[in-house]
């Protein structure tokens, strides 16, 4: 009977063994990498739309508050203020979209952003406002087609949201900048 138990205890060993950690505690996964494992579930589309859109908002905020400190047209200045409050409010909507879809959002504006946002400090006056207002067509052009592309091929759910609730909202950036253009007579 006791060689039964040991050769029935050696077995078991044995199993254990082969299946590896089956039987055993999963070992705890450092944070990053669990992010990492967590971020390769989320589409493609939807990370790439966030981390975008979040630093669009953030290089729009930048500009926007530009616009109100130099701008020479009191529609550029306008506009840089809608812009900025409204690109602040998309971002407020869209951190705790990321933060639950595990998606690590840079702290800065790309490097482009940056280099355009050094490009317009050192403009003044009328070729202030026609840079600023070009550079505003450019990137609501842009973001409309990313958010469209997100609709059509993102995932999530919330992300997908996100992108719904920018979309007017861009529409009308590129609205009102038009016609800031019109009426700046630039």
């Amino acid at each position: 009977m006791k060689s039964l138990r040991l050769v029935a205890a050696a077995g078991l060993a044995g199993a254990m063994a082969l299946t590896g950690t089956a039987f055993a505690q999963a070992a705890p996964m450092s944070q990053p990498q669990a992010d990492v494992q967590v971020a390769a579930l989320v589409n493609p589309t939807d990370q790439i739309f966030l981390r975008r859109v979040h630093q669009g908002n953030l290089f729009e905020i930048a500009k926007g508050a530009l616009a109100v400190e130099k701008g020479r047209c009191a529609s550029v200045r306008r506009v840089g203020r809608v812009i900025a409050r409204d690109h602040t409010r998309l971002d407020q909507r869209l951190r705790p979209v990321a933060e639950r879809e595990r998606v690590s959002l840079p702290d800065t504006p790309t490097r482009a952003q940056q280099a355009l946002l050094r490009d317009l400090q050192s403009k003044s006056g009328t070729a202030f406002d026609r840079s600023w207002l070009q550079v505003q067509v450019t990137v609501h052009q842009q973001t409309l087609k990313l958010i469209q592309q997100e609709l059509r091929r993102g995932q999530s759910p919330q992300v997908k949201q996100v992108a719904r609730e920018a979309l007017p909202v861009v529409e009308k950036h590129l609205a009102q900048v038009r016609t800031a253009q019109r009426v700046c007579r630039i």
